[in-house]
């Protein structure tokens, strides 16, 4: 019994699926294609500890701030306070939840800066904010630089709180008041700081 040519073209394009438009996918490569999305859909996800562990900050973190004195005055905290960091992949951050400084300010923009790791569980930290006074002028520029440490365990320091692990470091803060009328630099104040931050993570 012999088979036609146009016989065997039909059984041929009977192998193939046609889409998008006609592009002709074979069921070889569609096959292919189908366990490419079921084992990348299978994988496990990435945990944020897993990528604090490998030396990543991304994701959101609750801070505690002391305005400290810097050496050499003897130690003292000046004020504490409690703030929120966002810190995304590339290097960018941004902070806000902060108080808006002493007046003549009244608001405050969110923070907007960089980071980077400088060994594998060491970073820097650099973020600028803007303060305005009630009639929407800008009075203070504050710039803050921070050197957090990656520390895996439970702060003790917080013991209402179980932590997997959390961030510790010292820092310094420059404060540049503004005259609201014309722009002009007032003064600008330097001063230390001291944070830790725990991750925002879901109870589960």
């Amino acid at each position: 019994m012999s088979i036609s040519a146009s016989t065997l073209a039909d059984k041929k394009k009977s192998l193939t699926l046609r889409l998008f438009n006609g592009r002709t996918v074979r069921f070889p490569m569609l096959l292919l294609i189908l366990m490419s999305l079921i084992l990348a859909s299978s994988a496990p996800p990435t945990s944020m500890k897993a990528r604090a562990e490998g030396g990543g900050l991304e994701g959101a973190w609750l801070n505690t701030v002391k305005i400290v004195t810097c050496p050499p005055a003897p130690d003292a905290v000046i004020a504490t306070f409690q703030t929120m960091t966002t810190y995304m992949r590339g290097g960018i951050l941004i902070e806000g939840g902060g108080p808006a400084t002493p007046p003549p300010a009244v608001s405050r923009s969110a923070g907007h800066g960089i980071w980077e790791r400088t060994s594998r569980h060491s970073f820097r930290v650099f973020f600028r904010s803007h303060s305005f006074d009630n009639l929407g002028r800008l009075v203070r520029i504050t710039e803050v630089t921070t050197h957090p440490n990656l520390i895996m365990g439970d702060n003790p320091e917080t013991p209402d709180v179980l932590e997997p692990y959390y961030l510790s470091g010292e820092g310094t803060n420059k404060i540049t008041n503004i005259n609201p009328v014309d722009g002009t630099v007032i003064n600008v104040t330097e001063g230390c700081n001291e944070a830790t931050s725990l991750p925002i993570l879901f109870e589960d």
